[in-house]
């Protein structure tokens, strides 16, 4: 079952804590690939400095942080590693 929007737009802290255990669900070339969320990590925005937003800094590679909850973007970390992040949260937060 798809989440609600809804489900993204509360905390950061709350929404990692309820991926738990869900499933994420992507089909590539008419197959499906399922994998069970084991792990998750939860920043709190402009004041958090482990956050790509953090300082309300805007740039081209951080924009989406700035939208309303509900909205990932995948990124690649030392050069290897994909990670999918989840913005969450009600409003924009600039």
């Amino acid at each position: 079952m798809k989440l609600p929007i809804d489900f993204y737009r509360s905390n950061a802290l709350d929404v990692a804590k309820s991926l738990l255990g869900k499933e994420l669900v992507r089909v590539v070339n008419n197959e499906t690939l399922i994998s069970k969320i084991v792990e998750t990590e939860a920043y709190i925005g402009p004041e958090d400095k482990g956050c790509h937003a953090f300082n309300n800094k805007k740039t081209k590679r951080t924009e989406v942080m700035f939208e309303p909850g509900g909205v990932a973007y995948v990124y690649v970390i030392y050069g290897i590693h994909h990670c999918l992040n989840i913005v969450t949260g009600r409003s924009p937060m600039c």
